[in-house]
């Protein structure tokens, strides 16, 4: 009987779900190396290697499905310029048209790394349970940016980026969402008075501190107490 290791176990269950993907799917990943004396590179950002490595297994596993671009702001600095990079790393989910949906500020790892395939997956077409809501209420919310802000360790935060990745993938572009790990950047934290997470600021009005409901998000984008559509 052959043994399977655990670590090959993981990486069978990977490609198993990476074979769901209905269709391809091309994230920009902006992270930063430093060349180093014997002409190799490493990159800058602590948390960039052991998540890169993560993708990597994702992207191997996906029979070219899922393409992982990664870019490094110093070698592509007009793109980064396009793009308003300058924090690493930075990883971009743009629609066909080059429109920017999902931006994050952060290396998903642990909890969040659930939220993060789901909007993946979602991402290539794979269903989307907030869609008809959102579709039905589109034309009563303005153009608008949902920002949350974790930490890895957070046990409530996978479940309010789940529900702002959803929405911003539904929105036709109306809605984007940025995920803010604050201890990777810990100046938007302060900046925002993030003393706890999941923090939620829609639209630069006064932050929701603590678990958010989707009711609750999507009240707040279309304003106010206004009767939500089902």
């Amino acid at each position: 009987m052959i043994k399977i290791s655990s670590e090959e176990r993981y990486k069978q269950i990977i490609k198993r779900e990476m074979a769901k993907l209905k269709k391809a799917v091309k994230l920009k990943v902006f992270t930063c190396k430093k060349g180093q004396s014997n002409g190799s590179q490493i990159r800058e950002c602590m948390d960039c290697g052991q998540f890169m490595s993560l993708l990597r297994v994702y992207e191997e596993s996906s029979n070219g499905m899922l393409k992982i671009e990664e870019l490094c702001i110093d070698d592509n600095p007009e793109l980064a310029k396009r793009y308003d990079i300058s924090r690493v790393p930075t990883i971009l989910f743009l629609d066909d048209n080059g429109k920017e949906l999902i931006r994050y500020l952060a290396a998903p790892q642990a909890g969040e790394i659930q939220p993060f395939i789901q909007t993946v997956f979602a991402f290539a077409g794979a269903g989307n349970y907030y869609e008809a809501t959102i579709k039905q209420n589109l034309d009563r919310i303005p153009p608008s940016t949902i920002k949350v802000m974790i930490t890895n360790m957070c046990p409530y935060c996978p479940q309010v980026v789940s529900v702002a990745n959803l929405f911003a993938l539904a929105g036709n572009g109306k809605i984007r969402t940025v995920i803010v790990d604050i201890m990777a950047n810990q100046d938007i934290g302060q900046y925002y008075d993030a003393a706890g997470v999941p923090y939620t600021v829609i639209n630069e009005k006064p932050a929701i501190s603590g678990m958010v409901g989707p009711n609750e998000i999507l009240k707040a984008l279309i304003g106010g107490n206004i009767r939500v559509q089902y």
